[in-house]
Formats: structure tokens, sequence, C-alpha cells
């Protein structure tokens, strides 16, 4: 089995160093559990010398020149599952500002993929707009990337591939294949997504199998930021 992580890189962004470097640091200090390649999908062209440095020593690594557009992340995640991922049987597609807290964090990725087959997976789930897995990292598959059928042009249809009224994980569920958020003590249907301990907003959030920079803001919140987070990504699911 192919699995390739694609990790987004913005080229000469103002953070971009700071979290490569803390994305690298964890990776190695909480290994991913199973074999895979490294794809950095590189915003706005090829990294300078100094951020493509902090990555020496992850291998097998690809680098791939994708030019920004208004379509964000999500739009270079469908390009490359048209191009340098063509032949993956797994995407893991990370934003910038992942990061890891255990180890065995793609192996949970795997195990579920094992369990119940090809589908649309993710570590977080908020049921803020309408219930949905949060594309700041999501697993799939290459070939459901490529049948997305809208062109994701601009930040409307990158927001609506997360969570539209036909967002990619519902249209992945209404073809029967599986929709799973993954954390490291199990795999959830979407009517149960808020029900685990410690998940995104709740708690001390340890049982996400990688942390962003929506997992950093709860941790460094206030108790009123806290707790209205919360209740908005626990309201009713729709």
């Amino acid at each position: 089995m192919k699995i390739v992580i694609c990790y987004i890189v913005i080229s000469n962004g103002p953070k971009t160093d700071d979290f490569c470097s803390r994305f690298v640091a964890t990776y190695r200090e909480f290994p991913p559990g199973i074999e895979h390649e490294t794809m950095l999908i590189c915003q706005g062209g090829p990294p300078p010398t100094e951020t493509a440095l902090i990555f020496e020593g992850i291998w097998p690594l690809g680098v791939w020149p994708h030019l920004n557009d208004p379509g964000w992340d999500v739009s270079a995640y469908i390009d490359a599952a048209n191009g340098p991922c063509k032949e993956a049987d797994i995407m893991v597609c990370m934003g910038e500002s992942v990061h890891f807290h255990r180890a065995g964090w793609l192996k949970r990725f795997v195990e579920a993929w094992a369990a119940h087959g090809p589908g649309f997976y993710g570590p977080f789930a908020s049921n803020l707009v309408r219930a949905h897995l949060q594309t700041t990292c999501f697993c799939t598959s290459p070939v459901i990337l490529r049948q997305y059928p809208v062109k994701v042009q601009n930040r409307i249809e990158r927001m609506n591939f997360e969570h539209g009224e036909r967002a990619c994980w519902r249209r992945v569920s209404a073809l029967g294949m599986p929709v799973r958020l993954v954390t490291f003590d199990g795999e959830y249907e979407p009517m149960a997504w808020r029900y685990p301990q410690n998940i995104i907003y709740r708690g001390t959030q340890e049982n996400c199998l990688c942390w962003c920079n929506h997992t950093q803001g709860f941790a460094e919140g206030d108790a009123t930021r806290k707790r209205n987070w919360s209740a908005a990504a626990d309201r009713p699911f729709k």
C-alpha cells in the first residue's frame, strides 16, 4: 500500500519556518508508526533553501512546487491527486500548522482504513456551521479527490468542500463509503463525532491524532473561550 503524507508549505510565509520546524521536530519525537512517503506541497513555488533544509532526513521525500491559487490548500490537494499522488492508495493531507504529540498517529489512520475500507477520515470533527471533518488534516484516496465535481477556485468553494451542504465527506457517505472521525481510542461515525473524550475543543485534546492551530487556540484560551468554542462545536448535528 502506498501512503503519502501531503504537507502544505507556504513558500516565504510569515510563520512557515516555525511551523515546519515544529512539524519535523514532533514527527521525529512521535514517529508515525508505519511506512510512508512524505511530499511537501509548496504553495507559491519552490521553498527557500533554509526552509527545505528543515526537512533534511525525512525520506523518501518529494517537493512539489504548486502555484498559489484562490482554492488554498484544498485545490492543491486535488491537483496533487491528479498529479504526483495519482498512484497513491492513501493521501494524508496536512496543513502547515499540523504537529504531533503521540506516536502511532499514521498507524491509526491505516488501521481505520483497513477496518472500514477506502473513504474519508479525519482527526478533527465539529458541528459548527454544519457537521464536518475539518480539512486542516484529513485522510482519503486520490480517486475520491479526483471525483470531487466542483473545481475549487475560491475561498467559498474551499469552505464548501469542508462543511457545505454537499461537502466532500457527504458525497463520499452518499456513495456508501465510510466516513469516520479517527482518534487514538476509536473510529466514530458522523452522528457520534462529538461523543469521545479529549477530542478537539474538549478537555486535553490528547485523543486527537495530531494537533494544529485550532487545538492550540483552544489550549491557550481562557475559560470563556474554551466554553464558547466547545459549545459551538457541540451544537446539534445537521
